[in-house]
């Protein structure tokens, strides 16, 4: 059976910017057969993984798109345009490669004349090496995709960095406990929803078809423990699953909160509390389907979130995977 680890790495080897999720949603698709486990899409896209139970149905839900690039013109010396997929500050984007999910790559740099307090999406490019607009033109076109150009590495200490760990751990958190469940009667629906990053619309209309009786998101969320990040929030890398208890966009069921609370602290799983105030995820869209659904969630610390290098601790990601295992298998969660 493949480790939490495994799947990430297979996860982090894939491309999916918002809209374009096929290729990642194919590589869960299989990993799923192979543990014996039926799937479907829906229309918008989001891959759906079953599996059956007799008691209350409960969605899981991790959004497998990440944030990206697209091109929108390209120039007379064959510079490439291009806006954002997602939430993408330009202080991450000087001299960075990327490659379009065609295969091209390129360099996303910035109009020498512009100062870094003035720079915009606007005065940025993708040199792809072309001579001109013509040669562009034949290896990138106006609507291709394109993302962060980078692998997962391990630091020292367990510790690993990649682009789009936002949110491959959710995904391989997902994914794992649903390969893994032993004596579950929760009726189980992981979904891998598309385009979170551009306004959470995958889960939507998820929750919508699932009609589930509760709902888990699993994500990441701010690690506070680098330097300068005081007073934002207490979640930091090392110290746990973090199970959420609001975010911008939806303030999670009390029950759910009490009932993960106890499942780590009976079962010795470390855990910390995730509080933000800036940033929204799935939960809020999840929650406010059809009459409501009590929903949660269990994050993992993430530092420098929504750039080339987001690093986490593999200890958080493993502890996010035992609290949602545990909390299936003893039926914790009861509304």
């Amino acid at each position: 059976m493949l480790s939490i680890k495994d799947i990430l790495k297979k996860l982090c080897a894939t491309a999916s910017p918002s809209g374009f999720e096929s290729e990642t949603a194919k590589v869960i698709a299989e990993m799923a057969e192979d543990a014996g486990l039926s799937h479907s899409t829906d229309a918008l896209g989001n891959l759906i993984i079953h599996r059956p139970g007799v008691g209350r149905r409960v969605l899981l839900d991790a959004h497998m798109d990440t944030i990206g690039f697209l091109a929108t013109f390209i120039d007379e010396k064959g510079f490439v345009r291009f806006d954002a997929l997602g939430g993408i500050s330009v202080c991450e984007l000087h001299n960075i490669p990327v490659k379009f999910l065609n295969g091209t790559r390129g360099v996303i740099s910035y109009e020498q004349k512009t100062e870094l307090k003035d720079r915009k999406m606007s005065s940025m490019f993708i040199d792809i090496g072309a001579k001109d607009e013509k040669t562009a033109r034949e290896a990138v076109l106006p609507g291709d995709a394109a993302y962060f150009d980078g692998e997962l590495r391990e630091l020292s200490g367990g510790r690993i960095f990649a682009p789009y760990l936002d949110n491959r751990i959710g995904c391989a958190v997902a994914l794992h406990t649903i390969m893994n469940l032993k004596k579950c009667d929760y009726d189980v629906y992981a979904v891998f929803s598309v385009q979170e990053e551009v306004g959470c619309r995958g889960a939507k209309t998820a929750a919508y078809a699932v009609e589930a009786d509760f709902s888990i998101v699993l994500d990441v969320t701010d690690s506070c423990d680098t330097p300068c990040f005081d007073g934002y929030g207490e979640t930091g890398m090392g110290g746990g699953a973090a199970i959420k208890i609001m975010d911008a966009a939806a303030i999670a069921h009390p029950s759910i909160i009490s009932a993960l609370v106890d499942t780590a602290e009976k079962n010795d799983i470390a855990y910390q509390r995730d509080v933000i105030t800036a940033g929204g995820t799935d939960t809020g869209n999840i929650q406010l389907s059809r009459a409501g659904v009590p929903t949660g969630g269990i994050s993992v610390p993430v530092r420098y979130i929504h750039s080339p290098c987001e690093t986490a601790d593999m200890s958080d990601i493993e502890a996010a995977a035992k609290l949602l295992r545990c909390a299936l298998e003893t039926q914790s969660i009861i509304l």
